[in-house]
């Protein structure tokens, strides 16, 4: 095999190796924002179901 088809290999190899791309919502900040209003929302919801009861 001659380095050009070698090369080619090795690229697709480590495009596989470094599996799918995380979406732009995805990166951790946006994590953390989602994780806090996801706590936030839960919380809201408990406090207006023990004011019903």
């Amino acid at each position: 095999m001659d380095l050009k088809t070698l090369n080619r290999i090795d690229k697709l190899r480590r495009l596989k190796s470094r599996g799918p791309e995380t979406p732009k919502w995805l990166k951790p900040y946006h994590l953390l924002l989602i994780a806090f209003w996801a706590v936030f929302i839960l919380g809201a919801m408990i406090k207006f179901l023990e004011q019903n009861h």
